[in-house]
């Protein structure tokens, strides 16, 4: 497997970004596309189409996989459990009420910032929490979903005292969507999210370390209190950055890097950028599956991920369960 995985990886890629350019309430076929690029004055209707709606939103789907995917790798490695992702440590939870005060607030278009600062909050309540004692990395997990259920609990009760129009606008952004992503936000994207991403890569060693447990990564001079502080930070922003891109995207994080590790092993310096290719070709097929299962109707992204996610959520826990162990 490990010996076929970067080609497998690749093609991967490739087809997940044709489909993203192909498909949608009209088809492209390839030799369609390759006109368009090369002749665009030729195709002003395929122009619109591929340059200012399907090229961002491919782009968009990219970049949030791969910074999802990245922060259930640090998350996962960290705390040294499966289950451990954005959404089962509440940060996600920390972005909803972000995006329910915005929507409160009638700033619709800020919504990505109070997203982001919601799920920082959600983050530094974490640490809060972790530093007033030594906890298990299962206590930790069940904090995060306790979190995350109170957070969801009271941006369900604030939406749904609002005015019809703002009620749908939150809705959506709950569910995940990559089509009313804020133009200027993803133009500055890369710039936030590509050094964040090799930033992680850089120091993969510590992620190698905490996967062999605590105590040995402390014997070996890991400083356990100081670099789970940078990690977690590292993942909220990453992830409050990718909230604040297209709302509520579960899974993500928990199904790509067991995927990962499947092709790749535990060695973090392959699995993350593995990962962040993985994820991002992940997320633009789930996108072109919800903007084509239905035509002409889009079904949310995060319904998507959602249904594959649990159904690997269900598996792992199962696993987990028999084992008892990472």
């Amino acid at each position: 497997m490990k010996k076929y995985a970067p080609a497998v990886i690749f093609l991967l890629c490739v087809i997940s970004i044709w489909a993203g350019l192909s498909s949608g309430t009209e088809f492209f076929s390839l030799s369609r596309i390759i006109r368009v690029f090369a002749e665009p004055a030729s195709f002003p209707f395929e122009r619109t189409v591929l340059f200012q709606i399907r090229i961002p939103r491919v782009w968009c789907a990219f970049l949030v996989g791969s910074g999802l995917a990245l922060g259930g790798i640090i998350l996962q490695a960290i705390l040294k459990n499966p289950l451990a992702e954005s959404y089962t440590l509440g940060i996600s939870g920390g972005a909803s009420i972000g995006i329910a005060t915005g929507i409160i607030l009638g700033r619709a278009s800020a919504i990505p910032a109070f997203a982001f600062f919601g799920s920082m909050i959600s983050v530094l309540l974490l640490l809060l929490f972790c530093s007033f004692r030594k906890l298990s990395a299962g206590t930790i997990l069940l904090f995060g979903i306790m979190l995350n259920f109170i957070f969801s609990s009271f941006s369900l009760l604030a939406i749904s005292l609002l005015q019809q129009q703002k009620f749908m606008e939150a809705v959506i952004w709950f569910m995940g969507d990559l089509g009313s992503t804020s133009a200027q936000i993803l133009k500055a994207a890369p710039f936030f999210l590509v050094p964040l991403f090799a930033a992680a890569w850089l120091f993969w060693k510590d992620l190698n370390l905490f996967s062999l447990g605590d105590e040995k990564a402390s014997s070996l001079g890991l400083n356990l209190q100081r670099k789970k502080f940078l990690w977690l930070t590292l993942a909220a922003l990453i992830t409050g950055f990718c909230v604040s891109l297209a709302g509520l995207i579960g899974f993500v994080g928990l199904v790509i890097p067991h995927i990962t590790r499947i092709f790749l092993g535990a060695d973090h310096r392959k699995a993350i950028p593995a990962a962040a290719l993985i994820g991002g070709s992940f997320l633009i097929l789930a996108d072109t599956l919800a903007r084509t299962l239905v035509k002409p109707i889009e079904i949310p992204v995060g319904i998507i991920s959602g249904f594959f996610g649990g159904l690997f959520f269900v598996f792992v826990l199962m696993k987990t369960t028999r084992k008892q162990a990472w």
